[in-house]
């Protein structure tokens, strides 16, 4: 059994760069590129590349992209028996198309999938998720299952990445059910009806999330750093300048990190110093998830890190 389970959402992104101005209406010249994602997904993989013991649950189609989204989760050591390619659904996919200078001129996305992560899904994970040290799940799980995972794993501490704002919104109701979470400002406003404006805001929006029930809280402020809080401290650590090739996983990859430094039992700055170095190696790649992600590099980064408060 592993020590850490995930659940949550696999999907692939697909991205064309057109080498000349884009044509509306015709077959353009360029270059095409595909990677996978899913907040749940990268968590999973940076984990797995953290050198945790750790499992995923989630559903996919059963077509090509799914498929190798397994075989290369599996690869890195993850328990994938409880994803479910499911017949005559597609995979979860993310399609843009970007015009001549990098801008995104349309896009489209499919998503279906995913609202099949059911309540059978969970049934068939619950021997895992009952032994396991922590369970994490993104917030594309549908409010019934996320309530029905609360109820059935009432003595296992639950982490939840919010995705978005948007979705943010199905966990509102049952927020204190939840040890940790990590939401950016925008998500955290709409957990806590509190606009957050300056740092007096993210201590009142830190309050109200412990008043709830929660017992460790990391609101992630961009290029800002982050917030922590729990029940007997609370701070922000702040990043360094650095050189960033893409910002994108690196809410993934502080979400990894949390749940990594449970199950190691690090405090709650420990842990948050820790989650900005992984941000920091997350930062350095062009994809969601950096190969190079690992305990090491993590080391490594801590000295990204410029100030404590």
């Amino acid at each position: 059994m592993s020590d850490i389970t995930v659940i949550g959402g696999i999907a692939a992104d697909i991205e064309g760069h057109p080498y000349d101005v884009l044509k509306p209406g015709e077959s353009n010249p360029g270059k095409i590129s595909i990677s996978y994602g899913g907040v749940g997904r990268n968590i999973t993989e940076n984990l797995a590349r953290m050198g945790a013991s750790i499992s995923f649950v989630s559903a996919a189609g059963n077509d090509f992209v799914g498929r190798m989204a397994v075989q290369e989760l599996a690869a890195l050591g993850v328990g994938v028996e409880n994803v479910h390619l499911i017949e005559g659904e597609n995979t979860a996919m993310y399609l843009s198309i970007l015009n001549s200078i990098g801008d995104m001129e349309m896009a489209l996305c499919n998503m279906d999938v995913l609202e099949r992560i059911s309540v059978e899904i969970i049934n068939k994970a619950l021997p895992l998720l009952k032994r396991s040290k922590i369970v994490g799940i993104d917030a594309n799980l549908i409010e019934e299952v996320q309530t029905y995972i609360m109820d059935k794993l009432q003595e296992v501490p639950l982490f939840l990445d919010p995705v978005s704002a948007p979705k943010a919104e199905r966990s509102k109701k049952y927020i204190g059910r939840f040890h940790t979470i990590k939401p950016n400002i925008g998500e955290a406003q709409v957990l806590s009806d509190i606009e957050i404006a300056d740092e007096k805001d993210l201590s009142e929006a830190g309050k109200y999330f412990i008043s709830k029930g929660v017992k460790r809280v990391f609101i992630t402020l961009n290029a800002r750093g982050v917030y922590y809080k729990d029940e007997a401290e609370e701070g922000i650590i702040r990043p360094g300048k650095t050189k960033i090739v893409s910002a994108t996983g690196a809410g993934d990859a502080f979400s990894a990190a949390i749940l990594d430094s449970f199950v190691k039992g690090r405090d709650i700055k420990e842990t948050a110093l820790y989650g900005m170095a992984a941000s920091g190696v997350a930062m350095e790649s062009k994809t969601a998830v950096n190969p190079n992600m690992s305990i090491k590099n993590i080391e490594e980064k801590k000295h990204w890190i410029y100030q404590l408060d």
